[in-house]
């Protein structure tokens, strides 16, 4: 039988669109997502049917992969609902996988005035091996893996297509011409980012 036992829980990217009443269960997210019709093609967009039977073929509990629901509007203005499996970088470190980077974001680096933030987080998406067909997701806060991933961003945005998305987030498509290989250094994550 197939189930969800893999998943070690949910993570959030666009949880400030959820109504303040909503119960943070997948199904009750789902149901709220239906009924806003935000899913519309549910196989491609929900971890359900086919999509789950080989996410259990490849991971176990003990990988730590979680469901991200990522809610987002979309250029149009228009709401949109994905699920992503999201594999923590320390499951990246832990099987030492090279990953495919299918694109990253991070925050804005300056408000509306002008004042310099810091946000050391980067959100990717990764095509895993040998799991072929699904599309990844993780984020890191650690300072080398910003910085790495950040550097890189300026090197290549006038070579793949880039853009600001929701809430300023820049967004960055190389759809696998970056690989990733994350790895601990002391007490330090940190990635190594080649062609």
């Amino acid at each position: 039988m197939v189930d969800y036992n893999i998943f070690s829980g949910l993570v959030f990217w666009g949880s400030e669109h959820f109504p303040e009443n909503l119960m943070l269960s997948l199904n009750d997210i789902r149901k709220w997502a239906y009924t806003n019709k935000m899913i519309w093609d549910p196989e491609a967009q929900c971890i359900i049917g086919e999509r789950l039977s080989q996410l259990n073929k490849y991971f176990k509990p003990e990988h730590h992969i979680s469901i991200l629901v990522y809610v987002y509007q979309n250029d149009k203005g228009e709401m949109n609902y994905l699920e992503y499996p999201y594999i923590p970088v320390k499951t990246l470190i832990e099987y030492q996988v090279q990953i495919e980077i299918v694109f990253w974001q991070f925050p804005p680096q300056t408000t509306n005035s002008g004042i310099h933030i810091v946000h050391d987080e980067i959100r990717f998406g990764f095509w895993y091996p040998g799991a072929a067909g699904e599309e990844f997701a993780s984020m890191s806060n650690a300072k080398l893996v910003f910085k790495k991933f950040f550097d890189l961003f300026s090197k290549l945005q006038n070579e793949f297509d880039t853009e600001i998305i929701q809430k300023g987030f820049t967004n960055i498509t190389v759809d696998g011409a970056i690989k990733a290989k994350f790895f601990k250094m002391g007490r330090y994550y940190d990635v190594e980012l080649f062609r």
